[in-house]
């Protein structure tokens, strides 16, 4: 086959600066702040930066190095590591695409209250927080409208037209090629970074703002690390949501680097950069509500310090007090879009790249792919454009976080287990290696079983752990005995060392794939391997049935009785996503040439290897090469060498790609 270009962002800052754009949205001002309060002020940092550290940072890694070595899309990435993981692929996506679809209505509601602050002024200025949320949803999103059932009875026309207009700027951010797209998060990602600082500089110098700050992060209660342990599931959850990973926009993203670019490097600037913004982010925020509670002569804790009734009720009622307030407010909504649309375009890249690299979208150009999933996005808006847009918002924005916390579990496995599971089955037995995987998963299961299955009456906790240890001990006795087994049975002169064995079982595969991909995208560190393997696995099991078997207050499952939501459309809808989407995955699994469309394996390339460079980077060099001419045998040999590497880039992924190739064909 001929060698195919692929399009590149113009630079590295771009690059960070698109993925820093998507991961940093409204959850980094409206969530991780109000979480800090809740869990014991400054001693909530220390789940969460342990949760940064050993589950953010390596999430982030893996799909932006796998992106960038395999250069395509998560559907691609996956079904390059096994034929049997192109559903999870598929997976990532369709949970980005169910993302976007309510988060575009989101900024539509943004730009609404901004161009309705230059009509109804007075709404913020002279209004509670919680009359300003009130006139948000009943005006800005139309819910005036609403019975006690919350079933949609009308479309609030001026949100159809938002709508459009968000898609059409998320068109306009895309359309023009990835570099173009780089170039608008200067301004996406850039100006936001800046304001937020203009925020905290306005809030901190107003009265009653050391109050808010120090319940953010001057109080330090670790009893709460003890006494309420859901903060560190909730630390794992706000980390694993912020960071934007098992959308697949990362892959993608990571896909339009050169292939040896600082893949792990990259990654933690990203994922550092994300966190930083939201610990400024919570001086502001609390900064301001300070000020508020000093204001309204009442306590912090009376003050909306969380979700949506924070950001479009307490915050611009904030700003609205202060001397030009009606333009801080404008300001405010116009900071929101900023980080809203850049999310908003990088959900929709990650489902452009996939269909750019699929058999179909191979015919098609990067404007028709853009255009076909903006219209389409705009009519799935419609939904969300009735008077009970919100509540539909509220539902899916709830299932969807089973559905990534599921799709990142496989994305795990498909790397720490799938990965060189052959040959380990060759080397160790097919029998020690089921036994090995069902006592690993098992265990942990059935742990959680009994940690959020049975009434916690104080033995609950240590049942959990008992349970973990003896299934664990057991299961590695059998595991053990059959390698042993498969020990013995090697020709003495062949027989490998226990150390080697033990080795071979726990690591040997992960760490295999690790030293595969470095050879392209460079340093990897060993423990990226380990906690890929053996620690995010059992901690996204443990978070998933924490959220699977949680009750409300009359006793019903959560799951399919979210909020108190009638039945249709509400909670079968949202059952509904998350089952098809586990279907897409099963399926992909049991009938894997059912999928062979959805993507065009690379059997040739025309990266350049460990020489290849941005556009920008190479434009500098330019100089440097015109001087080299001038000596005829240094060229000579220059250009002999470059005529040599893509082949030898090619070579690896020829051999893991050429059975698809054949399918495909």
């Amino acid at each position: 086959p001929e060698a195919t270009t692929r399009d590149r962002w113009g630079s590295k800052i771009a690059f960070i600066m698109a993925a820093v754009g998507f991961a940093v949205g409204f959850g980094n001002v409206w969530r991780f702040p109000s979480l800090a309060y809740e869990y014991g002020g400054g001693a909530f940092f220390i789940p969460y930066i342990m949760a940064l550290l050993f589950i953010g940072i390596p999430l982030v890694t893996l799909e932006v190095s796998l992106g960038q070595y395999h250069q395509t899309g998560d559907v691609g990435v996956f079904g390059s590591i096994h034929r049997r993981l192109k559903g999870v692929g598929l997976g990532s996506v369709i949970a980005a695409w169910v993302l976007v679809t309510y988060y575009a209505p989101l900024i539509a509601w943004v730009i609404n209250a901004f161009f309705d602050s230059f009509r109804n002024a007075a709404i913020w200025e002279d209004s509670t927080g919680s009359e300003a949320y009130a006139y948000f949803l009943e005006e800005i999103i139309g819910e005036k409208t609403l019975g006690a059932d919350f079933l949609p009875t009308r479309m609030v026309w001026a949100n159809v037209g938002y709508i459009a207009v968000t898609w059409f700027v998320v068109w306009l951010c895309l359309a023009w090629g990835i570099e173009a797209t780089g170039k608008v998060t200067y301004f996406t990602m850039g100006l936001p970074a800046i304001l937020i600082f203009v925020f905290l500089g306005r809030a901190v110098s107003l009265p009653g703002a050391s109050v808010g700050i120090n319940a953010y992060i001057g109080e330090w209660d670790m009893s709460v690390l003890v006494n309420q342990p859901e903060c560190w599931s909730r630390a794992v959850s706000q980390i694993f949501f912020s960071v934007g990973v098992t959308f697949g926009v990362l892959t993608a993203f990571g896909s339009y680097c050169p292939r040896d670019g600082p893949a792990f490097q990259n990654s933690i600037i990203i994922s550092v950069c994300n966190s930083l913004f939201s610990f400024i982010a919570g001086f502001a925020v609390f900064a301001g509500l300070g000020y508020l509670a000093y204001e309204e002569g009442v306590e912090l804790d009376q003050v909306a310090v969380s979700g949506p009734s924070l950001l479009f009720g307490a915050y611009p009622v904030v700003l609205a007090t202060l001397p030009g307030g009606i333009h801080w407010v404008r300001l405010l909504f116009f900071t929101l879009f900023l980080l809203g649309i850049d999310s908003a375009f990088a959900l929709t890249d990650a489902v452009v790249t996939v269909t750019a690299d699929s058999v179909p979208g191979a015919n098609l150009s990067r404007k028709q792919i853009v255009s076909g999933w903006c219209v389409l996005g705009f009519l799935t808006g419609l939904l969300y454009a009735t008077d009970a847009g919100f509540r539909f918002l509220d539902v899916f924005d709830f299932y969807i976080n089973f559905l990534v916390i599921i799709v990142g579990l496989f994305e795990c496995v498909a790397v720490g287990w799938i990965a060189g599971l052959e040959q380990q089955c060759e080397e160790l037995g097919s029998k020690t290696m089921l036994a090995y995987i069902f006592t690993t998963f098992g265990s942990i299961i059935a742990a959680s079983g009994v940690w959020f299955g049975i009434p916690a009456d104080g033995n609950a906790l240590l049942g959990g752990f008992v349970t973990l240890f003896v299934f664990y001990l057991t299961g590695m006795a059998v595991t053990l005995f059959l390698l042993k087994k498969t020990r013995d049975s090697m020709p003495e002169e062949s027989q490998r060392s226990w150390k080697e064995l033990l080795y071979t079982l726990y690591f040997k595969n992960v760490q295999d794939y690790v030293e595969k991909i470095k050879k392209q995208i460079g340093y990897m560190p060993f423990i990226w391997g380990v906690l890929i393997k053996h620690v995010i696995p059992p901690v996204l099991i443990v978070v998933f049935v924490l959220g699977a078997v949680a009750t409300n207050s009359e006793g019903e499952s959560v799951f399919g009785h979210y909020g108190g939501y009638v039945a249709w459309p509400y909670q079968i809808l949202g059952v509904l996503t998350f089952c098809f989407t586990a279907a897409t995955m099963l399926v992909g699994a049991a009938a894997p040439d059912l999928y062979n469309w959805t993507f065009v394996p690379q059997v040739e390339s025309s990266f350049v290897g460990e020489d290849e460079k941005f556009p920008a980077e190479e434009s500098e060099e330019q100089d440097v090469e015109q001087v080299d001419e001038s000596n005829p045998e240094k060229a000579q040999a220059e250009e002999s060498e470059t005529v040599e590497k893509p082949v030898a880039v090619a070579e690896p992924m020829a051999a893991e790609t050429k059975a698809e190739a054949e399918a495909v064909a």
